[in-house]
Protein backbone atom coordinates (compact mmCIF):
# COMPACT_ATOMS: atom_id res chain seq x y z
CA UNK A 1 0.00 0.00 0.00
CA UNK A 2 2.72 2.48 0.78
CA UNK A 3 4.89 1.79 -2.51
CA UNK A 4 1.61 2.53 -4.23
CA UNK A 5 1.20 5.73 -2.51
CA UNK A 6 4.53 6.74 -2.73
CA UNK A 7 4.39 5.44 -6.58
CA UNK A 8 1.47 7.91 -6.92
CA UNK A 9 3.32 10.53 -5.29
CA UNK A 10 6.15 10.32 -8.13
CA UNK A 11 3.66 10.04 -11.02
CA UNK A 12 1.92 12.80 -10.00
CA UNK A 13 5.15 15.47 -9.31
CA UNK A 14 6.24 14.48 -12.74
CA UNK A 15 3.09 15.08 -14.31
CA UNK A 16 3.08 18.56 -12.32
CA UNK A 17 6.61 18.97 -13.85
CA UNK A 18 5.26 18.04 -17.36
CA UNK A 19 2.52 20.23 -17.32
CA UNK A 20 4.56 23.57 -16.07
CA UNK A 21 6.87 22.68 -19.19
CA UNK A 22 4.50 22.35 -21.70
CA UNK A 23 2.58 25.60 -20.78
CA UNK A 24 4.64 28.09 -20.80
CA UNK A 25 2.12 31.41 -21.22
CA UNK A 26 3.48 33.71 -18.69
CA UNK A 27 0.35 34.18 -16.44
CA UNK A 28 0.76 30.48 -15.79
CA UNK A 29 4.68 31.01 -15.01
CA UNK A 30 3.87 34.33 -12.63
CA UNK A 31 1.28 32.24 -10.71
CA UNK A 32 2.97 29.15 -10.15
CA UNK A 33 6.52 31.12 -9.58
CA UNK A 34 4.79 33.84 -7.02
CA UNK A 35 3.73 30.64 -4.81
CA UNK A 36 5.09 27.17 -5.80
CA UNK A 37 3.16 25.99 -2.27
CA UNK A 38 0.16 26.35 -4.60
CA UNK A 39 0.22 24.45 -7.10
CA UNK A 40 -3.03 22.69 -7.56
CA UNK A 41 -2.01 19.75 -8.89
CA UNK A 42 -0.25 18.58 -5.66
CA UNK A 43 -2.85 16.45 -4.11
CA UNK A 44 -3.00 16.85 -0.22
CA UNK A 45 -3.73 13.13 -0.02
CA UNK A 46 -0.13 11.99 -0.76
CA UNK A 47 1.32 14.04 1.12
CA UNK A 48 -0.60 12.63 4.37
CA UNK A 49 0.83 9.48 3.25
CA UNK A 50 4.38 10.57 3.19
CA UNK A 51 4.04 12.10 6.34
CA UNK A 52 2.51 9.37 8.25
CA UNK A 53 5.79 7.01 6.65
CA UNK A 54 8.46 8.97 6.97
CA UNK A 55 8.02 9.51 11.60
CA UNK A 56 9.26 5.41 11.34
CA UNK A 57 10.36 5.28 8.04
CA UNK A 58 13.03 7.70 7.60
CA UNK A 59 15.88 5.55 8.96
CA UNK A 60 18.40 8.82 9.50
CA UNK A 61 15.93 10.08 12.30
CA UNK A 62 16.01 6.75 13.92
CA UNK A 63 19.83 7.52 14.68
CA UNK A 64 18.44 10.02 17.25
CA UNK A 65 16.29 7.04 19.08
CA UNK A 66 19.04 4.26 18.53
CA UNK A 67 21.83 6.50 19.96
CA UNK A 68 20.29 8.36 22.58
CA UNK A 69 16.49 8.16 23.39
CA UNK A 70 16.82 4.39 23.56
CA UNK A 71 20.13 3.99 26.01
CA UNK A 72 18.91 7.05 27.92
CA UNK A 73 15.97 5.10 29.09
CA UNK A 74 18.62 2.11 29.42
CA UNK A 75 16.40 -0.45 26.96
CA UNK A 76 19.19 -0.88 25.01
CA UNK A 77 23.38 -0.76 25.55
CA UNK A 78 26.40 -2.08 24.62
CA UNK A 79 26.88 -1.33 20.43
CA UNK A 80 29.80 1.27 20.24
CA UNK A 81 27.05 3.64 18.42
CA UNK A 82 24.81 3.32 21.24
CA UNK A 83 26.82 3.36 24.40
CA UNK A 84 29.33 5.95 23.06
CA UNK A 85 26.56 8.55 22.82
CA UNK A 86 23.68 7.39 25.25
CA UNK A 87 25.37 5.49 27.71
CA UNK A 88 28.62 7.60 28.45
CA UNK A 89 26.37 10.73 27.42
CA UNK A 90 28.16 12.17 24.48
CA UNK A 91 26.90 14.94 22.70
CA UNK A 92 27.12 14.72 19.19
CA UNK A 93 25.53 17.86 16.95
CA UNK A 94 24.71 15.08 14.23
CA UNK A 95 23.41 12.89 15.91
CA UNK A 96 21.34 14.92 18.30
CA UNK A 97 20.05 17.64 15.48
CA UNK A 98 18.96 14.99 12.93
CA UNK A 99 15.37 15.30 14.21
CA UNK A 100 15.38 18.77 14.22
CA UNK A 101 16.83 20.02 11.31
CA UNK A 102 14.98 17.28 8.83
CA UNK A 103 11.91 16.68 10.68
CA UNK A 104 10.91 20.14 9.52
CA UNK A 105 11.66 20.52 6.51
CA UNK A 106 10.45 17.21 5.39
CA UNK A 107 7.12 16.54 7.49
CA UNK A 108 6.44 19.73 9.18
CA UNK A 109 6.38 21.79 6.17
CA UNK A 110 4.16 18.57 4.73
CA UNK A 111 1.42 19.34 7.22
CA UNK A 112 1.36 22.96 6.97
CA UNK A 113 1.00 22.70 3.51
CA UNK A 114 -1.62 20.34 3.71
CA UNK A 115 -3.69 22.47 6.31
CA UNK A 116 -3.19 25.37 4.03
CA UNK A 117 -4.53 23.94 0.87
CA UNK A 118 -7.36 22.62 2.79
CA UNK A 119 -8.16 25.30 5.07
CA UNK A 120 -11.18 26.78 2.70
CA UNK A 121 -11.67 23.47 0.86
CA UNK A 122 -14.03 20.56 0.48
CA UNK A 123 -11.82 17.93 1.87
CA UNK A 124 -12.94 19.03 5.59
CA UNK A 125 -12.05 15.73 7.09
CA UNK A 126 -8.39 15.66 5.47
CA UNK A 127 -7.60 19.52 6.79
CA UNK A 128 -8.21 18.01 10.29
CA UNK A 129 -6.75 14.68 10.54
CA UNK A 130 -3.39 16.63 9.58
CA UNK A 131 -3.55 18.82 12.13
CA UNK A 132 -4.21 16.23 14.59
CA UNK A 133 -0.75 14.36 12.82
CA UNK A 134 1.14 17.65 13.07
CA UNK A 135 0.41 17.79 17.09
CA UNK A 136 1.98 14.37 17.17
CA UNK A 137 4.90 15.40 15.27
CA UNK A 138 5.29 18.39 17.21
CA UNK A 139 4.99 16.59 19.97
CA UNK A 140 8.42 14.49 19.00
CA UNK A 141 10.44 17.73 18.57
CA UNK A 142 8.75 19.95 21.50
CA UNK A 143 9.47 17.08 24.13
CA UNK A 144 13.04 16.00 23.07
CA UNK A 145 14.12 19.95 22.71
CA UNK A 146 11.93 21.82 24.77
CA UNK A 147 11.03 25.47 23.44
CA UNK A 148 10.69 24.62 19.55
CA UNK A 149 9.84 26.85 16.36
CA UNK A 150 6.02 25.82 16.34
CA UNK A 151 3.49 28.72 15.31
CA UNK A 152 5.99 29.81 12.20
CA UNK A 153 7.14 26.55 11.39
CA UNK A 154 7.08 25.60 8.10
CA UNK A 155 5.89 28.24 6.59
CA UNK A 156 8.66 29.89 4.46
CA UNK A 157 6.86 29.19 0.89
CA UNK A 158 3.39 30.15 2.43
CA UNK A 159 4.29 33.36 4.41
CA UNK A 160 7.69 33.89 3.58
CA UNK A 161 9.10 32.86 7.69
CA UNK A 162 12.78 31.64 7.15
CA UNK A 163 13.87 32.67 10.72
CA UNK A 164 10.98 31.26 12.83
CA UNK A 165 10.63 32.43 16.46
CA UNK A 166 10.88 29.62 19.22
CA UNK A 167 7.65 29.46 20.64
CA UNK A 168 7.63 28.40 24.45
CA UNK A 169 6.65 25.03 25.35
CA UNK A 170 4.21 25.87 27.85
CA UNK A 171 2.38 27.94 24.72
CA UNK A 172 3.05 24.93 22.53
CA UNK A 173 1.43 22.26 24.82
CA UNK A 174 -1.70 24.53 25.28
CA UNK A 175 -2.28 24.72 21.76
CA UNK A 176 -2.02 21.18 21.26
CA UNK A 177 -5.01 21.42 23.60
CA UNK A 178 -6.85 23.44 21.42
CA UNK A 179 -5.72 21.62 18.66
CA UNK A 180 -6.94 18.42 19.11
CA UNK A 181 -10.13 19.13 20.89
CA UNK A 182 -11.10 21.23 17.45
CA UNK A 183 -10.32 18.43 15.51
CA UNK A 184 -12.62 16.08 17.39
CA UNK A 185 -15.41 18.41 17.81
CA UNK A 186 -15.23 18.98 13.85
CA UNK A 187 -14.21 15.49 12.25
CA UNK A 188 -17.14 14.83 10.24
CA UNK A 189 -17.94 11.03 8.85
CA UNK A 190 -20.82 12.69 7.35
CA UNK A 191 -18.68 14.99 5.00
CA UNK A 192 -18.85 13.22 1.07
CA UNK A 193 -14.85 13.35 0.63
CA UNK A 194 -12.75 10.49 1.83
CA UNK A 195 -9.44 10.92 2.77
CA UNK A 196 -7.60 8.50 0.73
CA UNK A 197 -3.97 8.97 1.56
CA UNK A 198 -4.24 7.64 4.98
CA UNK A 199 -2.02 5.23 5.97
CA UNK A 200 -2.96 4.46 9.77
CA UNK A 201 -6.78 4.45 9.42
CA UNK A 202 -7.63 4.09 5.62
CA UNK A 203 -9.50 7.85 5.72
CA UNK A 204 -11.86 6.06 9.33
CA UNK A 205 -12.87 9.39 10.72
CA UNK A 206 -14.75 7.68 13.66
CA UNK A 207 -10.81 6.25 14.50
CA UNK A 208 -9.48 9.36 13.92
CA UNK A 209 -11.78 11.17 16.55
CA UNK A 210 -10.05 8.36 19.00
CA UNK A 211 -6.95 8.99 18.10
CA UNK A 212 -7.36 13.09 18.47
CA UNK A 213 -8.63 12.39 21.69
CA UNK A 214 -6.24 9.51 23.20
CA UNK A 215 -3.40 11.96 21.83
CA UNK A 216 -5.04 14.67 23.60
CA UNK A 217 -4.76 12.57 27.11
CA UNK A 218 -1.11 12.21 26.58
CA UNK A 219 -0.50 15.47 26.46
CA UNK A 220 -2.86 16.47 29.00
CA UNK A 221 -0.99 13.70 31.75
CA UNK A 222 2.40 15.05 30.36
CA UNK A 223 1.67 18.79 32.33
CA UNK A 224 0.59 16.50 35.57
CA UNK A 225 3.24 18.09 37.43
CA UNK A 226 3.66 21.87 36.44
CA UNK A 227 -0.20 22.39 35.31
CA UNK A 228 -2.17 19.79 37.85
CA UNK A 229 -5.42 21.98 37.24
CA UNK A 230 -4.58 22.60 33.36
CA UNK A 231 -3.73 18.87 33.27
CA UNK A 232 -6.74 17.39 35.35
CA UNK A 233 -9.14 19.69 33.08
CA UNK A 234 -7.65 18.60 29.95
CA UNK A 235 -7.66 14.97 30.61
CA UNK A 236 -11.24 15.27 31.68
CA UNK A 237 -12.20 16.78 28.13
CA UNK A 238 -10.52 13.57 26.35
CA UNK A 239 -11.90 10.68 28.80
CA UNK A 240 -15.29 12.55 28.04
CA UNK A 241 -14.89 13.91 24.98
CA UNK A 242 -17.38 12.37 22.02
CA UNK A 243 -16.27 9.46 19.86
CA UNK A 244 -14.10 7.74 22.75
CA UNK A 245 -10.72 6.28 23.37
CA UNK A 246 -8.91 4.11 21.40
CA UNK A 247 -10.55 1.00 22.60
CA UNK A 248 -9.07 -2.44 21.41
CA UNK A 249 -5.56 -3.44 19.89
CA UNK A 250 -7.89 -2.98 16.56
CA UNK A 251 -8.03 0.24 16.57
CA UNK A 252 -4.59 1.17 17.74
CA UNK A 253 -2.61 3.74 15.48
CA UNK A 254 0.22 1.98 13.81
CA UNK A 255 2.13 2.58 10.48
CA UNK A 256 2.03 -1.13 9.19
CA UNK A 257 4.72 -1.26 6.54
CA UNK A 258 4.59 -3.34 4.01
CA UNK A 259 8.07 -2.83 1.60
CA UNK A 260 10.20 -5.62 3.04
CA UNK A 261 13.35 -4.78 1.91
CA UNK A 262 16.58 -3.87 3.79
CA UNK A 263 18.33 -0.69 1.89
CA UNK A 264 20.20 2.25 2.85
CA UNK A 265 18.58 4.59 0.27
CA UNK A 266 18.68 8.06 1.96
CA UNK A 267 15.08 9.73 1.35
CA UNK A 268 13.76 5.87 1.58
CA UNK A 269 10.69 5.24 4.12
CA UNK A 270 8.75 2.65 2.93
CA UNK A 271 9.98 0.30 5.90
CA UNK A 272 10.62 0.88 9.49
CA UNK A 273 13.85 2.64 9.65
CA UNK A 274 14.54 1.40 13.25
CA UNK A 275 14.56 -2.20 12.31
CA UNK A 276 17.07 -1.05 9.40
CA UNK A 277 19.21 0.38 12.09
CA UNK A 278 18.91 -2.41 14.33
CA UNK A 279 20.09 -5.00 11.97
CA UNK A 280 22.89 -2.65 11.05
CA UNK A 281 25.63 -2.71 8.54
CA UNK A 282 28.05 -5.34 10.18
CA UNK A 283 28.11 -9.13 9.88
CA UNK A 284 25.51 -9.34 13.18
CA UNK A 285 23.07 -7.16 14.48
CA UNK A 286 24.74 -5.54 17.43
CA UNK A 287 21.24 -4.43 19.31
CA UNK A 288 21.69 -6.10 23.04
CA UNK A 289 19.52 -5.17 25.36
CA UNK A 290 20.11 -2.97 28.89
CA UNK A 291 20.61 -4.48 32.51
CA UNK A 292 17.95 -2.70 33.59
CA UNK A 293 15.41 -3.52 31.37
CA UNK A 294 16.38 -7.44 31.28
CA UNK A 295 16.44 -7.67 35.20
CA UNK A 296 12.95 -5.81 35.81
CA UNK A 297 11.32 -8.41 33.29
CA UNK A 298 13.37 -11.11 34.91
CA UNK A 299 12.28 -10.21 39.04
CA UNK A 300 9.10 -9.93 38.34
CA UNK A 301 8.90 -13.15 36.28
CA UNK A 302 7.52 -11.13 33.49
CA UNK A 303 6.45 -13.84 30.65
CA UNK A 304 7.39 -10.93 28.15
CA UNK A 305 11.23 -11.43 28.92
CA UNK A 306 11.97 -13.31 26.29
CA UNK A 307 9.64 -12.40 23.69
CA UNK A 308 11.52 -8.81 23.89
CA UNK A 309 14.94 -10.07 24.49
CA UNK A 310 16.53 -13.25 22.83
CA UNK A 311 20.19 -14.99 22.10
CA UNK A 312 21.60 -16.01 19.19
CA UNK A 313 25.09 -17.60 18.00
CA UNK A 314 27.29 -15.64 15.18
CA UNK A 315 27.23 -18.69 12.49
CA UNK A 316 24.93 -16.75 9.76
CA UNK A 317 27.09 -13.00 8.80
CA UNK A 318 25.34 -10.32 7.62
CA UNK A 319 21.83 -12.43 7.64
CA UNK A 320 20.06 -11.79 10.91
CA UNK A 321 17.22 -14.11 9.99
CA UNK A 322 19.82 -17.11 9.70
CA UNK A 323 21.28 -17.58 13.34
CA UNK A 324 20.19 -20.10 15.73
CA UNK A 325 18.46 -18.62 18.56
CA UNK A 326 19.87 -20.61 21.52
CA UNK A 327 17.79 -18.57 24.21
CA UNK A 328 16.35 -22.08 24.78
CA UNK A 329 19.11 -23.97 24.58
CA UNK A 330 20.61 -21.41 27.69
CA UNK A 331 17.43 -21.73 29.13
CA UNK A 332 18.23 -25.70 29.40
CA UNK A 333 21.60 -25.62 30.67
CA UNK A 334 22.25 -25.01 34.29
CA UNK A 335 25.36 -22.94 34.11
CA UNK A 336 24.00 -20.60 31.65
CA UNK A 337 24.05 -17.11 32.37
CA UNK A 338 22.38 -14.42 30.64
CA UNK A 339 24.42 -11.35 30.78
CA UNK A 340 22.42 -8.32 29.85
CA UNK A 341 24.97 -5.20 29.37
CA UNK A 342 25.06 -2.76 31.97
CA UNK A 343 24.49 1.34 31.26
CA UNK A 344 27.46 2.80 30.04
CA UNK A 345 29.30 -0.34 28.87
CA UNK A 346 30.15 -1.97 25.61
CA UNK A 347 29.29 -5.31 25.28
CA UNK A 348 32.81 -6.62 25.27
CA UNK A 349 33.30 -5.04 28.78
CA UNK A 350 32.79 -7.19 31.83
CA UNK A 351 32.81 -10.10 29.67
CA UNK A 352 30.31 -13.10 30.02
CA UNK A 353 31.75 -16.15 32.07
CA UNK A 354 29.94 -18.61 28.95
CA UNK A 355 28.98 -21.87 28.86
CA UNK A 356 29.46 -25.02 27.00
CA UNK A 357 26.45 -26.15 24.64
CA UNK A 358 25.53 -29.73 24.74
CA UNK A 359 22.94 -29.16 22.43
CA UNK A 360 25.34 -27.12 19.52
CA UNK A 361 28.44 -28.65 20.82
CA UNK A 362 30.13 -25.24 20.88
CA UNK A 363 30.98 -23.02 23.74
CA UNK A 364 29.40 -19.67 23.73
CA UNK A 365 30.41 -15.97 25.57
CA UNK A 366 29.25 -12.84 23.71
CA UNK A 367 26.75 -15.13 22.50
CA UNK A 368 24.94 -14.43 26.47
CA UNK A 369 23.98 -10.87 26.01
CA UNK A 370 20.86 -11.01 25.04
CA UNK A 371 19.60 -8.78 22.32
CA UNK A 372 16.65 -7.62 20.54
CA UNK A 373 13.89 -10.09 19.14
CA UNK A 374 14.90 -11.04 15.74
CA UNK A 375 11.11 -9.54 14.32
CA UNK A 376 11.99 -5.84 15.57
CA UNK A 377 14.37 -6.23 12.62
CA UNK A 378 11.74 -7.27 10.22
CA UNK A 379 11.36 -3.94 7.66
CA UNK A 380 7.54 -4.96 8.26
CA UNK A 381 6.98 -4.52 11.72
CA UNK A 382 5.15 -1.07 12.55
CA UNK A 383 5.35 2.10 13.45
CA UNK A 384 3.89 3.53 16.89
CA UNK A 385 1.71 6.26 16.71
CA UNK A 386 -0.59 5.26 19.92
CA UNK A 387 -1.50 1.83 21.49
CA UNK A 388 -4.60 0.83 23.25
CA UNK A 389 -2.46 -0.02 26.28
CA UNK A 390 -0.97 3.30 26.34
CA UNK A 391 -4.50 4.71 26.18
CA UNK A 392 -5.81 2.21 29.29
CA UNK A 393 -3.10 2.81 31.65
CA UNK A 394 -2.73 6.31 31.31
CA UNK A 395 -6.71 6.43 32.16
CA UNK A 396 -5.66 4.25 34.90
CA UNK A 397 -3.13 7.05 36.01
CA UNK A 398 -6.00 10.05 35.68
CA UNK A 399 -8.24 8.16 37.56
CA UNK A 400 -5.60 7.04 40.86
CA UNK A 401 -5.28 10.84 40.41
CA UNK A 402 -8.36 12.48 40.55
CA UNK A 403 -10.47 10.02 41.33
CA UNK A 404 -13.88 8.50 39.87
CA UNK A 405 -15.47 11.75 38.22
CA UNK A 406 -12.45 10.63 35.45
CA UNK A 407 -13.80 6.91 34.40
CA UNK A 408 -16.82 4.53 35.73
CA UNK A 409 -13.64 1.95 35.69
CA UNK A 410 -11.41 1.60 39.06
CA UNK A 411 -7.66 2.05 38.82
CA UNK A 412 -7.52 -1.99 38.62
CA UNK A 413 -9.28 -2.91 36.26
CA UNK A 414 -7.77 -0.37 34.27
CA UNK A 415 -4.37 -1.23 34.85
CA UNK A 416 -5.01 -5.14 34.19
CA UNK A 417 -6.79 -3.98 31.15
CA UNK A 418 -3.93 -1.78 30.12
CA UNK A 419 -1.09 -4.52 31.46
CA UNK A 420 -3.17 -7.14 29.60
CA UNK A 421 -3.07 -4.89 25.92
CA UNK A 422 0.16 -4.36 26.10
CA UNK A 423 1.11 -7.93 25.86
CA UNK A 424 -1.06 -8.64 23.27
CA UNK A 425 0.41 -5.36 21.64
CA UNK A 426 3.32 -7.08 20.67
CA UNK A 427 1.58 -9.62 19.01
CA UNK A 428 1.21 -7.47 15.87
CA UNK A 429 4.96 -8.01 15.57
CA UNK A 430 4.97 -11.46 15.10
CA UNK A 431 4.80 -12.50 18.93
CA UNK A 432 3.30 -15.79 19.81
CA UNK A 433 -0.15 -15.13 21.41
CA UNK A 434 0.17 -14.92 25.24
CA UNK A 435 -2.11 -17.41 27.27
CA UNK A 436 -4.68 -15.37 29.71
CA UNK A 437 -3.60 -17.63 32.41
CA UNK A 438 0.23 -16.29 32.30
CA UNK A 439 -1.08 -12.69 31.87
CA UNK A 440 -3.81 -13.36 34.96
CA UNK A 441 -0.98 -14.63 36.89
CA UNK A 442 1.79 -11.85 36.37
CA UNK A 443 -0.59 -8.79 37.14
CA UNK A 444 -2.08 -10.73 40.16
CA UNK A 445 1.60 -10.67 41.25
CA UNK A 446 2.43 -7.03 40.04
CA UNK A 447 -0.97 -5.59 41.17
CA UNK A 448 -1.50 -1.71 42.37
CA UNK A 449 -2.77 -1.62 45.65
CA UNK A 450 -4.76 1.07 47.09
CA UNK A 451 -1.84 3.99 47.63
CA UNK A 452 -1.72 6.46 45.09
CA UNK A 453 2.05 5.96 44.82
CA UNK A 454 2.20 2.67 44.14
CA UNK A 455 -0.44 2.99 41.90
CA UNK A 456 1.11 5.64 39.74
CA UNK A 457 4.72 4.04 40.00
CA UNK A 458 3.15 1.08 38.95
CA UNK A 459 1.39 1.93 35.89
CA UNK A 460 4.36 4.04 34.62
CA UNK A 461 6.53 1.08 35.12
CA UNK A 462 4.07 -0.65 32.43
CA UNK A 463 4.33 2.12 30.07
CA UNK A 464 8.25 2.18 30.12
CA UNK A 465 7.92 -1.62 29.38
CA UNK A 466 5.42 -1.00 26.92
CA UNK A 467 7.58 2.17 24.98
CA UNK A 468 10.42 -0.34 24.39
CA UNK A 469 9.25 0.46 20.73
CA UNK A 470 8.15 3.77 20.82
CA UNK A 471 11.52 5.41 22.21
CA UNK A 472 10.32 8.90 21.78
CA UNK A 473 7.33 8.31 24.16
CA UNK A 474 9.32 6.21 26.45
CA UNK A 475 12.27 9.08 27.18
CA UNK A 476 9.12 11.81 27.84
CA UNK A 477 7.09 9.90 29.92
CA UNK A 478 10.01 8.47 32.18
CA UNK A 479 11.20 12.22 32.39
CA UNK A 480 7.58 13.27 33.79
CA UNK A 481 7.53 10.79 36.38
CA UNK A 482 10.38 9.51 37.27
CA UNK A 483 9.67 5.74 37.08
CA UNK A 484 11.68 3.48 37.11
CA UNK A 485 14.31 5.26 38.69
CA UNK A 486 16.91 4.98 36.59
CA UNK A 487 20.49 5.35 38.36
CA UNK A 488 23.37 7.19 35.63
CA UNK A 489 25.67 5.16 34.56
CA UNK A 490 28.60 7.19 36.56
CA UNK A 491 27.03 4.97 39.59
CA UNK A 492 27.64 1.74 37.74
CA UNK A 493 31.06 2.64 37.40
CA UNK A 494 30.79 4.07 33.80
CA UNK A 495 33.02 6.83 32.99
CA UNK A 496 30.76 9.38 31.22
CA UNK A 497 31.87 12.70 29.57
CA UNK A 498 29.23 15.45 28.81
CA UNK A 499 27.29 14.96 31.82
CA UNK A 500 27.13 12.67 35.07
CA UNK A 501 23.44 12.36 35.19
CA UNK A 502 20.70 11.57 32.54
CA UNK A 503 20.53 14.42 30.09
CA UNK A 504 17.02 15.49 30.32
CA UNK A 505 16.89 17.03 26.64
CA UNK A 506 18.47 16.91 23.75
CA UNK A 507 21.12 20.37 22.47
CA UNK A 508 19.45 22.14 19.18
CA UNK A 509 21.53 22.20 15.80
CA UNK A 510 24.58 24.26 15.81
CA UNK A 511 23.72 26.11 12.45
CA UNK A 512 20.66 27.68 14.28
CA UNK A 513 23.10 29.72 16.14
CA UNK A 514 24.45 31.03 12.55
CA UNK A 515 20.91 31.12 10.29
CA UNK A 516 18.87 31.97 13.14
CA UNK A 517 20.79 33.76 15.56
CA UNK A 518 18.62 36.05 16.99
CA UNK A 519 15.92 34.12 17.79
CA UNK A 520 18.30 31.56 19.13
CA UNK A 521 20.01 33.77 21.33
CA UNK A 522 16.95 34.51 22.80
CA UNK A 523 15.32 30.83 23.41
CA UNK A 524 19.37 30.36 25.36
CA UNK A 525 18.42 32.97 27.51
CA UNK A 526 15.31 31.09 28.76
CA UNK A 527 18.11 27.92 29.46
CA UNK A 528 20.10 30.17 31.38
CA UNK A 529 22.65 31.13 28.57
CA UNK A 530 23.92 28.09 27.55
CA UNK A 531 22.21 25.24 25.51
CA UNK A 532 22.25 22.98 28.62
CA UNK A 533 20.98 19.65 27.83
CA UNK A 534 20.56 18.95 31.98
CA UNK A 535 18.29 21.28 31.89
CA UNK A 536 14.94 19.83 32.05
CA UNK A 537 11.80 20.67 29.66
CA UNK A 538 8.83 22.97 31.15
CA UNK A 539 6.79 19.89 32.17
CA UNK A 540 9.97 18.19 33.33
CA UNK A 541 9.08 19.46 36.95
Amino acid sequence: MIMKTIYRISVSLLCMLAMTLGSCSDSAFDELNTNPAKSPDTDPNYQLSQCEAQVWGYWIWQETALKYAMPFCQYLMGDWGVTNYGGHYLKDDKYMGYIYEQMYPMTVKNLVDIIDHTRESDQRNLYYMARVFKVFVSGIITDLYGDVPYTEAGRGYINGIVQPKFDRQEDIYKDFMNELQVANDSLDENQPLKVTGDLIYNGDVGLWKKLANALHLRYAMRMVNVAPDLAKEEASKALHNSGGLIASDKEEALVRYVYDSFDWETMEYRRNGIALLMKGTGEYPQTFICSTFFNQLKDTNDPRLFVYCRTYDETSPNNPFGRHDITEDMLSTPKAKFQPVDPGYFSWEQWPSGYWSSKMQEYYSKECRPQVNNFYLQPTSPGVIMTFAETKLLEAEAVARWGSEMSSQTVEQLYGEGVKAAFHHLESYGAKAFKDADIDTYIAANNVSADQKDQIEKINMQLWILHFDNPWEGYANWRRVDYPELKASTEYGAKCLNSQTIPLRLCYPLFEGTYNKAKYEEVLQRLGGTDDWNKPVWWDQ
